[in-house]
């Protein structure tokens, strides 16, 4: 007699990728070592044995300056008698804040912009339409009709920003008596009758894969280091007006910003070509011809279709995007140009130590080790992730 045998259960998507990613040793050992920096961070007040900013006080206070490790103070004191198990524990809230921020603004950003080079490559957008221009066919972005509005105003917008400067320079010109100003003067009446003439009547049509990827180029050809400094030191001078504004706006945690704003501003670029890439291959999918043949908007089939087929590589770039931030805000506040004291960075903790190497090597050793086991935590997590997304992978 023939006995029923219970059919095997449908292994999810998720359910595969879990038992893949379990195999990957290293990269289950580097999730348990994050989880545990997570919650080092979150619970800081409560892990930390002293206040992280404290000094000592009273009269032999020099007592308490360079303590080796000891029952209580398990990983020493500074120079000025701070706590540095304490320290390292508040370190973290602000190097994982910084490499998550940049992370995760690294990759929206990225993805909206490789998304638009891929999905509208060859296809040139009608980024401008005239009020009196007939529509045609060609390609729109999203909603035509409050695109078509708002890109009125930014065109006069722009146009009126142009003049007032250039009418500016002409009228100084001719309040002293040169004649330039007066040739300026006709060359910006007849440029500006000009772009107000196109304006109403013209079309622009731009190629947005062309655009976004020589902007691309152009950015990683430009020294990142050198030029991180400089825009670090400018955003925190107070005699710069952007200066003043992010010291008034964030007060204490403006240098956060800072560094979260510069790293983001370069950190967008390889996510952009790595989705732009997958995005010029998906969109000739059938799926993708078979919603463009039902009707669905641009925004529908870039978003909703395409998008989510990219996840996989854009999860492995997350993690990998957050060790290289964490070390690289490390790198700036070593230089003295991240995230300055008191605040607590393992950064600017290895900038105070380098002075003692030699009488307290306890002040360097923690804060490089933590930057290291960190970034060497989310690499691996990185392969791992990489593996068990990837169908091709032996996991």
């Amino acid at each position: 007699m023939a006995t029923a045998t219970a059919s095997p259960k449908p292994r999810t998507f998720f359910g595969l990728f879990w038992r893949r990613l379990r195999r990957h040793k290293m990269a289950m050992a580097s999730l348990v070592v994050i989880v545990l920096l997570v919650l080092m961070a979150l619970f800081a007040p409560w892990i930390a044995p002293y206040d992280p900013t404290a000094q000592p006080t009273g009269e032999d206070v020099g007592a308490y300056y360079f303590l080796p490790p000891s029952p209580e103070h398990p990983l020493g004191t500074d120079d000025l008698g701070r706590d540095v198990l304490s320290r390292i524990i508040y370190g973290s809230r602000i190097s994982l804040l910084v490499g998550f921020a940049v992370a995760l603004s690294s990759v929206i950003i990225g993805t909206l912009m490789g998304t638009l080079a891929g999905y509208y490559a060859g296809r040139p957008l009608r980024f401008y339409l005239g009020p009196l221009r007939r529509e045609k066919e060609g390609f729109y972005p999203w909603s035509f009709a409050l695109w078509r509005v708002f890109s009125w105003v930014l065109y006069y917008g722009v146009l009126y920003l142009a003049v007032s400067v250039a009418w500016t320079l002409a009228a100084e010109g001719i309040q002293a008596g040169s004649p330039w100003g007066y040739l300026g003067f006709g060359l910006v009446l007849a440029l500006a009758l000009w772009a107000a003439w196109f304006g109403l009547r013209g079309e622009i049509r731009l190629d947005l894969d062309v655009a976004i990827s020589r902007l691309i180029d152009f950015m990683l050809t430009i020294p990142t280091l050198p030029l991180l400094l400089v825009l670090s030191a400018l955003l925190r001078d107070p005699e710069v007006a952007v200066g003043r504004w992010v010291q008034g706006v964030f007060g204490d945690a403006a240098s956060v910003f800072i560094i979260i704003t510069i790293l983001v501003f370069f950190g967008w670029l390889g996510t952009a070509r790595l989705v732009r890439g997958s995005i010029l291959s998906l969109r000739e999918m059938d799926y993708a011809t078979a919603a463009q043949a039902l009707g669905a908007t641009d925004f529908r089939i870039m978003f909703r279709h395409l998008v989510p087929n990219t996840m996989a590589p854009l999860i492995v770039q997350a993690t990998l995007q957050v060790g290289q931030a964490i070390l690289v805000e490390a790198a700036l506040s070593f230089l003295g140009f991240g995230i300055q004291p008191p605040v607590a960075t393992w950064g600017n903790m290895l900038t105070n130590a380098q002075e003692y190497i030699f009488i307290a090597p306890w002040l360097a050793l923690p804060p490089g080790f933590m930057i290291f086991i960190t970034v060497l935590a989310f690499n691996y997590l990185g392969d791992g992730l990489r593996d068990a997304l990837d169908p091709r992978s032996r996991l």
